[in-house]
């Protein structure tokens, strides 16, 4: 196994996993990283397991299962959560966790973008979405989103250290907040690749460019699609789990590059070619 050495120290951990097994690493301290919007992930294949049984579908509307009454979030469809295409005009971000006293409540006073006939409503990158998705499933499922994350993700891999965050209510911020080490995000990367927590048509579904974003990287269901069938989850500050059906492989890294995000250039440079 190669023990890798960043030259960037903004690079916290990386592993590089090939066919289940890990072939680089850097020094593992077993620390507990943040992994931001990777959670978002996370909720797309709670979403998946639901609509294989027949619960939901994307075209679930958020007010068929949240009692709202006539909010005008209320048309929203799980599909539109999903693409960042919810129409909600106010942009509620991690940071405001803090300042809402129900968050809920908050996504239910937005306004809600109504396009021109025949007009796409935008991509907006908006933790509102995720939130709503997750309140959704927890409303469907009955049971807690960690709970339900614990027993259909976590158990299934063996990963058994985490953390999550909750909002003043107690539910799981299912937009971020979950804590990792680097190596049980490869193993959720791999887990998702060969299927053990994602079923194929879901997987198929989740990872289908739906959206071009700004940046012109087409969005999925929670996920960043990639060519030739690979994805990636991402979180703020350099979080990535590449994964990389063509290669077998995944790529985990956690960083800390609150200035500007360059950790998709170091998987590229340094550790794709591992894998040639």
């Amino acid at each position: 196994m190669k023990i890798l050495t960043p030259e960037n120290p903004e690079i916290l951990s990386a592993v590089v996993m090939k066919d289940g097994e890990i072939i680089a690493e850097t020094e593992q301290t077993g620390e507990l990283y943040p992994q931001y919007s990777i959670m978002k992930s996370l909720i797309c294949l709670l979403i998946g397991r639901l609509c294989a049984e027949g619960q939901l579908t994307p075209k679930t509307k958020i007010g068929q299962l949240l009692h709202i009454g006539a909010s005008p979030i209320s048309g929203i469809t799980l599909d539109a959560l999903m693409t960042m295409r919810s129409g909600l005009e106010h942009k509620l971000l991690f940071d405001d966790r803090h300042s809402c006293p129900d968050y809920l409540a908050a996504c239910c006073q937005m306004n809600v973008i109504k396009p021109e006939e025949d007009e796409e409503i935008p991509f907006l990158y908006n933790n509102a979405c995720a939130y709503l998705a997750g309140r959704m499933v927890e409303e469907e499922d009955g049971r807690p989103l960690d709970q339900q994350i614990a027993n259909y993700i976590f158990k299934p891999l063996g990963i058994t250290e985490y953390e999550f965050e909750y909002d003043p209510q107690g539910h799981v911020f299912g937009a971020s907040g979950l804590k990792l080490k680097t190596e049980d995000l490869a193993k959720l990367g791999q887990g998702i690749m060969t299927n053990k927590i994602c079923s194929k048509p879901w997987l198929k579904a989740a990872t289908k460019p739906r959206v071009m974003t700004p940046e012109r990287i087409p969005y999925g269901y929670f996920f960043w699609v990639l060519a030739n069938d690979n994805f990636y989850m991402s979180g703020k500050w350099g979080q990535k789990c590449f994964v990389l059906p063509q290669y077998h492989a995944v790529i985990a890294v956690n960083s800390n590059m609150q200035e500007k995000d360059t950790s998709n250039n170091y998987i590229i440079r340094q550790l794709l070619p591992l894998l040639a």
